[in-house]
C-alpha cells in the first residue's frame, strides 16, 4: 500500500479501531491503474469480463485521486473549487447499491464523514487540510437528473447499458471552471451502441484518450494474463452454461454485431415421440393473446419433448379443458402457465377444471418479463448447445419457429430476444417456460390445484364475469 493511501487509511478507522482500507489491487487492477487511469488521460475507458473488479478499481481511484485532489486544493489558488466533487453513475440506484455500500463500509460515518442523502446517495468525506470531498451514487435512468454544477472525478459504471442521453447530459459537467474534469468508462460490452463507437476513441489514439479491452482469454485460446476468473475449470463452466453469444460478450469482452439465430443446429435435435417419458414430465403453456396462438408443450425430466400442442381461435374455456385433457393423458406433474395479460383467470380456470376432472396435478403461474424472458430462453439455448441436452418432436410449425428466432439488435444496444417481424414465437416460449421448469425443479409461484371450498369461490369469482364464462353453467351443459 502506498505511503498516500497508508495516510489515508489512518484518518479512515471505525471506532473499534479496525481498518477500513484491508483490500489490495490484483495484479490486474495494478497494472491497469499503473497504465491507463495514471496515464494523464482525462478520457478513460476500462473494458472487461464479468466479474474482473472494475468497481473496486474505479472506488480505489477514486478515493486516491480525491484525497490528492483536496490536498491539491487546500493550498491553491482561489480559482480552484475547494469542495471535490465524485460522481458514480449506474444505469439503475439499484445496480449502485452494491458499490454504495462498500464505499459506506470504506469511509463510515463517523468524525471523518456526514451522510446527505441515502437516494441519491451522497456524502461529505473530511480532507486533509480543512477540504470536503463529496460522494454521490446517481442514477442514469432519468438522465435529465445529472445537470450539475461541475464534477471533478466521474465513473461510469457499466456504461454500455446506460442510455446515449446520459453521457450527452453529464459530459458539460467536465469543463466546469475550477474542476478536474475526468470521466473513467468501466463496463462489459453490449451490442455495438454508442460506448462500442466511444471505444474508437482511445483505440484510435484520440488525443486525451486511454482506454484497455480485458477479455478472459487471449485470440489463442489461451489466459489473458490480466484475467482474474478463479480457475479454468469455473471458466469452462461458464463457457457450458452460457449460449455462446453471451459466453462471447460476458467473457471475451467482445463488442458483437448483426443479427444471429439464438438456437443451433435444430433439426439436429428432432427425435421421434418417447415411449416412456421420464417423470416428472413438466408442461409449459404460452397463452394466445390477439392474434397468436396458444402451445402447450410438453418436456419430460431428460430435457425431451413428450407432447405438443397448438391451437387458435378457441375460447379459454375449451382451451383450459383441452390443457387438463392434454396434461391427464400424459401424466404430466406440473403445469407452468404464462400470467401475463389473461394469464391469471385462465390459470384459476384450469384449477378448477382440473379439479373437476381429477386431475392430480401442480399448477403455477410464471408472469414474463424482458429479464425472465431473457433467462428464460438462453437456458434453452445452452440445451441446444450440448449433445443430447434437448430433443424436439418432428412438427414443422415447432422447428420453423425455433429456426427463425433470432436476437436483434436494439437502438439502445441492448438485444431483442424474439421471431421474425411478422412471425410467432409461441411455441419456443411454451418450449423455454416448461424447460425451466424441469432445471429449476422448484416451484416459481407454488399453486397446488384448489381445495373443495377454494374452488367454489373461484366459480363465483370476478375473473369468469371479465372472460363471459360461468363454470357453473358449463359444467351443467356437460353432464347433461
Amino acid at each position: 500500500m502506498s505511503a498516500f493511501l497508508q495516510a489515508v487509511e489512518a484518518g479512515l478507522r471505525s471506532s473499534t479501531d479496525e481498518s477500513l482500507l484491508d483490500w489490495e489491487l490484483h495484479a490486474g487492477q495494478q497494472h491497469v491503474k499503473d497504465r491507463i487511469l495514471d496515464s494523464g488521460a482525462r478520457m478513460v475507458g476500462v473494458v472487461a469480463h464479468r466479474r474482473w473488479g472494475k468497481n473496486w478499481l474505479c472506488i480505489w481511484d477514486a478515493l486516491e485521486r480525491g484525497r490528492a485532489l483536496a490536498a491539491e486544493r487546500a493550498h491553491a489558488l482561489a480559482t480552484l473549487n475547494p469542495l471535490v466533487v465524485i460522481w458514480f453513475v449506474f444505469p439503475t440506484y439499484d445496480l449502485g447499491n452494491e458499490l454504495w455500500s462498500d464505499l459506506r463500509r470504506m469511509v463510515p460515518r463517523g468524525e471523518t464523514t456526514r451522510l446527505i442523502n441515502s437516494k441519491p446517495q451522497e456524502m461529505d468525506l473530511a480532507a486533509a487540510g480543512g477540504g470536503v470531498i463529496r460522494i454521490a451514487v446517481r442514477s442514469a435512468d432519468h438522465p435529465e437528473t445529472l445537470v450539475s454544477a461541475g464534477v471533478d472525478l466521474l465513473y461510469m459504471i457499466e456504461a454500455a447499458r446506460m442510455k446515449q442521453d446520459a453521457w450527452l447530459t453529464v459530459r458539460p459537467t467536465l469543463v466546469s471552471h475550477g474542476r478536474l474534469g475526468r470521466v473513467v468508462f468501466n463496463s462489459t460490452p453490449l451490442g455495438q451502441n454508442w460506448f462500442a463507437r466511444l471505444r474508437q476513441n482511445w483505440e484510435g489514439g484520440a488525443p486525451g484518450w486511454a482506454g484497455i479491452t480485458i477479455p478472459a482469454f487471449e485470440p489463442d485460446g489461451s489466459r489473458h494474463p490480466l484475467s482474474v476468473i478463479p480457475s479454468d475449470e469455473r471458466l469452462e463452466q461458464e463457457r457450458r452454461d452460457y449460449p455462446e453469444r453471451w459466453f462471447r460478450q460476458e467473457y471475451l469482452a467482445e463488442f458483437l454485431t448483426g443479427e444471429g439465430a439464438v438456437f443451433r443446429e435444430v433439426r439436429a435435435h428432432i427425435a421421434s415421440p418417447l415411449a416412456t417419458p421420464r417423470p416428472p414430465i413438466v408442461v409449459g403453456v404460452d397463452l394466445a393473446k390477439r392474434a397468436d396462438f396458444t402451445v402447450f408443450a410438453a418436456f419430460d425430466a431428460d430435457g425431451r419433448m413428450a407432447a405438443f400442442d397448438r391451437m387458435g381461435g378457441i375460447p379459454y374455456p375449451q382451451q383450459s379443458q383441452r390443457l387438463c385433457s392434454f396434461a391427464k393423458e400424459i401424466g404430466a406433474a406440473r403445469v407452468i402457465v404464462e400470467t401475463n395479460g389473461p394469464g391469471e383467470a385462465f390459470l384459476d380456470m384450469a384449477k378448477a377444471d382440473a379439479h373437476e376432472a381429477g386431475l392430480r396435478c401442480e399448477f403455477e403461474g410464471v408472469a414474463t418479463t424482458a429479464t425472465s424472458k431473457e433467462q428464460m430462453i438462453n437456458a434453452l439455448a445452452v440445451a441446444f448447445e450440448r449433445p443430447g441436452g434437448i430433443t424436439l418432436l418432428d412438427d414443422p410449425v415447432l422447428v420453423n419457429e425455433f429456426e427463425a428466432f433470432s436476437a436483434s439488435q436494439l437502438p439502445s444496444g441492448r438485444e431483442r430476444l424474439s421471431a421474425p417481424e411478422g412471425g410467432f414465437d409461441d411455441c419456443v416460449m411454451a418450449c423455454a417456460i416448461a424447460f425451466s421448469g424441469i432445471r429449476l425443479k422448484t416451484s416459481l409461484h407454488p399453486g397446488m390445484f384448489p381445495k373443495k371450498e377454494d374452488w367454489r369461490r373461484l366459480r363465483k369469482s370476478s375473473w369468469a364475469e371479465g372472460l363471459g364464462y360461468n363454470l357453473r353453467r358449463e359444467r351443467d351443459s356437460r353432464r347433461s
